[in-house]
């Protein structure tokens, strides 16, 4: 899903280590709606708007420093020129992430909903796996194990709403004429071979000649796929597979490289128009993707590193619809879920205890470890 409810523990897939004391909470800080907002999910939902404030720093401002950081200014909207204190920013979005929280349990709620026991001890094996590679940032932050395995289980009701509200038998069943629809339109199945732009022994990078060279190689087994005109999927694959064996010996060979066409593995992904627009970096990458036909070949520069070998497949000759179903629903659907989850969660009742999260400041937030980025 694009806007991820859970965008926060983007932030809290922390790649770092932090010491620090052990902060003393309340047990909650009341209510918003039915939903119980305790410490640790309050601290939880603070640090993550504290490291997306942190991922709007300016190479001038320090977010390890915390407590100078949250009277600093940054842009929130590059477009726009927006910006906002940063401590202003914090508690915005904190609020913002408890709400939609409120949202999904109280929804989830409403529709039946209810995780079974596999669920259930997926969740909790995902906190603990968390807690143990992470356990002194979430100790140091006042964030426990079972704030951790409430806010996964979360995480699965959130999932779990699409079907819900969207699927078949939802609130609001989206049909599966629509959903095909969306699928030919807005995704795209491929399978792809990636062909590195340097020498993979000595690291050494093609120049802009050597590129042209390699991607005029590797266009050229795209074509021989196309002459083909392999109709079913099974066939597009093992045709270019064949192709990508046949020519990435000489595209090695452009940078001097060795390679064995027998390790040749053809991968198949089913990619969303943001995928395709965070991947396809390269002037034109994308809309040649775009502009394929299912069972058409080609090769592009993906980005400065890479060219990509593909071919466009039916992604329902890969799999069925159903199968796919919640894929495209979370494509399809995923803004205006959170969206009406934000509109839902704000119209609850808050009856959240100021002194309580005044016990709980961002100043004692321990960023000691973090780097701008």
């Amino acid at each position: 899903m694009k806007k991820k409810l859970l965008a926060l523990v983007c932030a809290l897939a922390l790649t770092f280590s932090l010491a620090g004391c052990v902060i003393s909470t309340p047990d909650t800080v009341g209510k918003i709606g039915d939903f119980e907002v305790t410490s640790g999910m309050y601290l939880l939902a603070q640090y993550g708007a504290y490291q997306q404030a942190a991922q709007l720093a300016g190479t001038d401002q320090d977010a390890t420093n915390v407590k100078a950081f949250l009277k600093e200014t940054i842009t929130t909207d590059s477009d726009t020129g927006e910006t906002a204190v940063v401590s202003d920013y914090v508690a915005q979005k904190t609020q913002k992430t408890l709400e939609t929280l409120a949202a999904v349990d109280a929804r989830f709620k409403e529709l039946g909903g209810e995780l079974t026991d596999a669920q259930i001890t997926t969740a909790d094996s995902y906190a603990q796996q968390m807690m143990d590679n992470y356990g002194d940032t979430y100790t140091a932050n006042g964030i426990g194990l079972e704030t951790l395995k409430a806010f996964e289980r979360l995480q699965l009701e959130h999932t779990a709403l699409l079907g819900l509200i969207y699927g078949p038998d939802g609130e609001t069943p989206v049909a599966d004429d629509e959903l095909t629809s969306h699928l030919d339109d807005s995704m795209y199945e491929i399978g792809y071979v990636t062909i590195p732009l340097y020498n993979t022994s000595t690291y050494v990078f093609a120049d802009d000649d050597q590129k042209a060279e390699m991607l005029s190689l590797a266009q050229t087994a795209a074509d021989s796929v196309n002459l083909a005109e392999p109709e079913t999927t099974s066939e597009q694959v093992s045709s270019l597979t064949a192709a990508a064996k046949a020519a990435l010996p000489d595209i090695y060979a452009v940078l001097d490289g060795e390679f064995s066409a027998d390790s040749v593995n053809v991968q198949t992904e089913l990619l969303t128009e943001s995928d395709v627009d965070t991947a396809f970096t390269q002037d034109g990458a994308a809309d040649a993707l775009r502009g394929l036909a299912y069972g058409e070949a080609a090769a592009v520069q993906l980005n400065g590193s890479s060219l990509i070998l593909m071919v466009r497949l039916d992604p329902l000759n890969v799999a069925s619809l159903d199968s796919l179903r919640d894929t495209i629903l979370s494509d399809m659907k995923g803004d205006e879920l959170e969206d009406a989850l934000a509109a839902y969660g704000a119209e609850l009742t808050h009856s959240l205890d100021s002194s309580a999260m005044n016990k709980l400041p961002a100043s004692k937030i321990d960023n000691s470890s973090s780097s701008n980025s």
